[in-house]
């Protein structure tokens, strides 16, 4: 029986990591530039963690989670998002104990036991930020902001910006009490996922996507009728601030996220191009959630955050041409003459290693045909050919050098190798 990967994951090598470290660079730069510091949580937690912080009532609890007993017949989960694990940190480790606001972002792989498709994996890698603490309406867009410029970094231009409310703790639970009593009276010509949603999480049902045009979710109660002043003030500063920053953005009243622990802001970033087979795509996604770190026992604080998939990334980079050529040049290849010049060789190649070359040489042959196939692999430019004498022994040797023109040159009678240059 051939052994392979499981169903859903990916092998990274070659040129696909580069893609991969390249926006893992790019992420950590931003991320200095704005402040945050990087977290690590473990690759898996207590089921409750997500079951209390995510929500029993969401697909990915329900549904997606990998989760397991361990010896002591204790409930394990591989952690399927980054929020609730951070959030617990958060509070194990008192960081809410210093005053203001905790900036945070991880890079890190995610499972979740889904039905593989474009740009989504059971194995997968998430960015994520979390801005922990003190509220403001200029944060949210600030957030936001960095979200907009991180894909801009990458040369991913065109995408949409959907935005809304689903309002405060207290405005998202009217709205859901209203939600419930009108879709229980349509609850019968719904989708099976509409009606487990309907007492769990109403919320989630205008976003299902069997009963997306119908009437009856056109007819839908609107967030905004349910939302105190306060809460309308606070969203309506969001977009003036978004304005002021530049950030073009379309008002989504149906959107709400899929997690039970948002409120207030919630935000998507969807790739917008109608020619593509992968056109609204959601790239990118997250919003704010006041009250997770009380729901796992620790202090009640606001927080904001937003979360993106760098195999969607790479994805769409791909087919905008816009992901970076990649050097995959060797500085340095060294050729040999005979088994007598081959250790003499390796301490040649070691010695230019030293000075901070990439240097390659073949370990097996001696011939000069392999060799010179090697220096073809390594994508070699230049070449300097010398004779070295040392301890009478004579070694050809070939140096390729990965700079922009071909060209060959000889040097005869060095008797040191701190002679190289």
């Amino acid at each position: 029986m051939k052994v392979s990967k499981i169903k859903g994951t990916i092998d990274y090598f070659g040129r696909e990591i580069k893609k991969y470290r390249y926006i893992e660079e790019v992420a950590r730069n931003i991320s200095k530039q704005f402040g945050y510091l990087e977290i690590q949580t473990p690759v898996f937690e207590a089921t409750e963690v997500f079951a209390r912080g995510v929500g029993e009532g969401t697909d990915i609890v329900n549904k997606e989670m990998y989760t397991f007993l361990d010896r002591s017949n204790k409930s394990l989960t591989l952690r399927p998002e980054g929020t609730a694990g951070v959030s617990r940190a958060y509070v194990e480790n008192k960081m809410y104990v210093e005053p203001g606001l905790r900036k945070l972002f991880y890079f890190e792989q995610m499972f979740r036991c889904e039905r593989p498709q474009a740009g989504r994996y059971r194995a997968f890698t998430q960015f994520g930020i979390e801005a922990i603490g003190p509220g403001s309406a200029y944060l949210d867009a600030d957030v936001i902001y960095f979200a907009y410029l991180f894909l801009q970094k990458l040369g991913i231009k065109n995408v949409k910006v959907a935005i809304n409310t689903i309002g405060s703790i207290a405005g998202r639970a009217r709205y859901e009490e209203a939600l419930k009593e009108y879709f229980s009276k349509h609850i019968e010509n719904m989708c099976d996922d509409c009606k487990t949603r309907l007492e769990k999480n109403p919320l989630r049902i205008l976003d299902c996507k069997v009963d997306a045009k119908s009437e009856i979710m056109a007819n839908a109660p609107k967030i905004m009728d349910y939302l105190s002043e306060e809460d309308k003030d606070y969203f309506n500063k969001v977009l003036s601030s978004l304005d002021a920053l530049g950030v073009n953005y379309v008002i989504e009243p149906k959107l709400v996220r899929g997690l039970d622990y948002y409120n207030n802001t919630v935000f998507e970033f969807i790739y917008d191009d109608e020619s593509s087979n992968i056109n609204g795509l959601t790239l990118l996604g997250g919003g704010r959630y006041n009250g997770l770190a009380k729901e796992l026992d620790g202090p009640d604080t606001d927080a904001i955050g937003f979360g993106t998939g760098i195999e969607r990334l790479i994805l769409v980079m791909n087919e905008l041409g816009v992901m970076p050529k990649f050097d995959e040049s060797a500085d340095a290849c060294i050729i040999t003459i005979g088994e007598s010049t081959k250790l003499e060789g390796i301490r040649l190649t070691n010695y230019l290693r030293d000075l901070g070359l990439r240097c390659e040489i073949d370990y097996i042959n001696h011939n000069l045909k392999p060799q010179f196939k090697l220096s073809d692999r390594v994508f070699a430019k230049k070449v300097f050919m010398k004779k070295l004498i040392i301890k009478t022994c004579i070694i050809t040797l070939i140096i390729i050098l990965a700079v922009t023109n071909l060209s060959v040159c000889y040097a005869d009678g060095l008797t040191d190798i701190s002679e190289i240059n």
